[in-house]
């Protein structure tokens, strides 16, 4: 067999390089615009109440690929229009807050994951 580490390590230095120009450093995800989320400008991470809960993008996968300040989201990776996601501590780590609007999560946009970060 073939060892594709290497081509699969250019392929991804390929993709990064010819992005640097299109996705900026200091917005969350523009391919993302329409999908009625909010975006936290200080850590370039999409949020919003889904479900009645609260969530936020997060950095999984994507984390390898992104050369972005540390502790923000990834701005141009999505796995077919899907960002990686979780849903948020409360208070104290509490339970995962509810929420009706987007707005509702707002006190909660720097929590950590409740669970893995995820599509």
């Amino acid at each position: 067999t073939v060892d594709m580490s290497p081509l699969i390590v250019l392929l991804a230095l390929l993709v990064v390089k010819g992005t640097e120009g299109r996705y900026p450093f200091d917005t969350c995800n523009p391919g993302m615009v329409n999908e009625g989320w909010e975006c936290n400008k200080d850590n370039l991470c999409w949020y919003g109440c889904q479900k009645g809960y609260c969530w936020s993008q997060c950095n999984g996968a994507s984390d390898a690929l992104w050369m972005g300040k540390e502790g923000t989201c990834n701005t141009w990776w999505h796995y077919l229009w899907s960002i990686e996601w979780c849903w948020l501590y409360g208070d104290d780590y509490g339970e995962t807050p509810t929420c009706e609007t987007n707005s509702d999560c707002v006190p909660y946009l720097y929590n950590e994951c409740s669970g893995p970060c995820s599509l």
